[in-house]
């Protein structure tokens, strides 16, 4: 039997160590389990810009820079029936492309640097107490109990709680945790090309993405010279299913992506293909005593999001703050395993609410209308987004949208417009206590809830909502307000003062007096 450590990580993938990463740093004894190198090559991923500041949060961001990893400079983009778009990043504003054994192998180490004990093997099985486990008798205590394989050497390690960081293998979600989701499966099958000087130069550093009648496909540049080439097929309506050759079906599915054809033409196939299952799931429970289901162990999206890494970065940098809230404000325990499970389920339900639109325009296309491979994916996975505001990764509304949203423009002409404002609370919205992250712990604080908000909400584009409600009131000019407001927040800019202001009105969380 093993000492007891208070946390053991099951999977050292992105979110495996981002959570060691943390828990390590702030104090706690931490074993990360990495499973032994498989012989079967990882595929390449695009990691967008906006993950920089979630790897800055997790003190990886000078690693991974370091690792000198190929930049993301944009997408070209064949989509239904429009194209090509190029969407250049914005001056200053670069990803990374990644070879995902590379990458993992970066943020495994900054997890070792901060006191994580690292070690290879196999998590076999976890018996969580309380948690039925098949096959497994019931912990005893209130320790759950991993049973580790170590070169076939069995080990035992007890911990007070489990991260099932492990990705499609689901050490503790495959037991009755996970749900399916879809009706329909999806494999990616990938290749490695390479073609010295002759990649277009206009793409260099960028994604490429493609869909046709029979599915979609996308290139991910590793460095100058090669490209990982992956076409997303349905195994039931290829030949992959009738037991033909992968590298037979990979090349045909490639055919049917023309506009691959002149980057291919000149390139020479030099390692795969091999297949993935790429198909989506989700969890019933993410948490409970003793466990938290993280990252892609939890949830599988689609990788046309390409939020796959960022959402499994987050979602261990949340699991860390969390279980530090479990073990140092233990009164808090169940709010902040609730929390977790609310922020998963929206960050999911709002990727794949953003897939089922990119499947739509495909599905809608002349190639693609009526086929069943884009029609299936118009509905897939389960519809729980309600009418309400769209948020990015729970955080909020998203500020882009709202500066194009009508009713938030409106209420932006009117306030202009007025000679004076005399502004209250309406009484459609109320300030109530709410699980929020500050710093490292989950505390509970006060939010504004409202029907378009009924999760309630704290800060919108950088102000704090609340400060402006209660100021609002004491104000007949909108540029005293933003005065009163600098003062009790002094960086504020007044663009976000104006967009926050009006979306409160739009929201009806403020109303002027009559």
């Amino acid at each position: 039997m093993d000492r007891h450590v208070e946390v053991l990580i099951a999977g050292a993938g992105p979110a495996g160590c981002a959570a060691a990463r943390m828990l390590a740093a702030w104090g706690h004894q931490v074993i990360l389990v990495d499973r032994p190198p498989g012989t079967r090559p990882a595929l390449a991923e695009s990691i967008p810009p906006s993950a920089r500041r979630i790897l800055s949060a997790l003190a990886m961001a000078n690693a991974v820079e370091a690792a000198g990893f190929q930049p993301w400079l944009g997408n070209t983009v064949w989509w239904g029936d429009a194209g090509p778009r190029v969407e250049a990043f914005r001056p200053g504003e670069t990803g990374y492309q990644v070879e995902r054994s590379r990458f993992d192998k970066v943020l495994r180490g900054e997890a070792a640097r901060a006191g994580a004990d690292v070690r290879t093997g196999t998590v076999r099985h976890v018996v969580v107490p309380g948690l039925e486990s098949a096959g497994s008798a019931p912990a005893s205590g209130a320790d759950a109990l991993a049973t580790i394989d170590v070169d076939g050497q069995l080990t035992e390690i007890r911990a007070s709680i489990v991260l099932d960081c492990s990705g499609r293998a689901g050490v503790i979600a495959r037991h009755g945790l996970r749900d399916g989701g879809t009706s329909h499966r999806t494999v990616a099958l990938a290749g490695v090309w390479q073609a010295g000087k002759t990649w277009p130069e206009a793409q260099d550093g960028h994604t490429l993405v493609v869909s046709h009648a029979d599915g979609w496909a996308w290139s991910v540049p590793t460095d100058p010279e090669t490209r990982y080439f992956t076409v997303m097929v349905d195994p039931e309506r290829s030949h992959l299913a009738r037991g033909v050759a992968a590298v037979d079906v990979y090349r045909a599915e490639l055919d049917k992506v023309a506009p691959f054809r002149p980057w291919l033409e000149h390139a020479t196939l030099v390692a795969g293909p091999w297949g993935a299952d790429a198909s989506l799931y989700s969890c019933r429970r993410q948490a409970g005593p003793g466990f938290l289901v993280v990252g892609d162990a939890a949830s599988f999206v689609d990788p046309l999001s390409s939020f796959g890494v960022k959402k499994a970065l987050a979602s261990g940098w949340l699991a860390a703050v969390v279980v530090h809230t479990m073990f140092t404000t233990p009164a808090m325990a169940g709010e902040a395993m609730a929390f977790f499970e609310r922020r998963e389920r929206a960050i999911v339900d709002g990727l794949r609410k953003q897939t089922r639109e990119f499947a739509t325009g495909a599905a809608g296309a002349a190639e693609g209308a009526g086929h069943p491979f884009w029609e299936a994916r118009t509905s897939s996975g389960p519809a729980r987004v309600e009418r309400q505001e769209s948020l990015v990764e729970g955080e909020g509304p998203d500020p882009s949208a709202l500066a194009r949203d009508p009713d938030v423009l409106a209420a932006l002409d009117d306030l202009r417009r007025r000679p004076e404002i005399r502004l209250r609370l309406s009484d459609q919205a109320d300030i109530r206590k709410r699980a929020a992250i500050r710093g490292n712990l989950i505390v509970m604080d006060d939010h504004l809830f409202a029907p378009a908000w009924p999760g309630g909400l704290r800060y919108l584009r950088n102000i704090d909502l609340l400060t402006l409600v209660r100021l609002a009131p004491k104000h007949r000019d909108a540029g005293e307000l933003y005065e009163a407001l600098f003062q009790a927040h002094p960086g504020v800019s007044l663009p976000d003062f104006l967009g926050a202001l009006s979306t409160l009105l739009a929201r009806a969380v403020l109303e002027h007096k009559v």
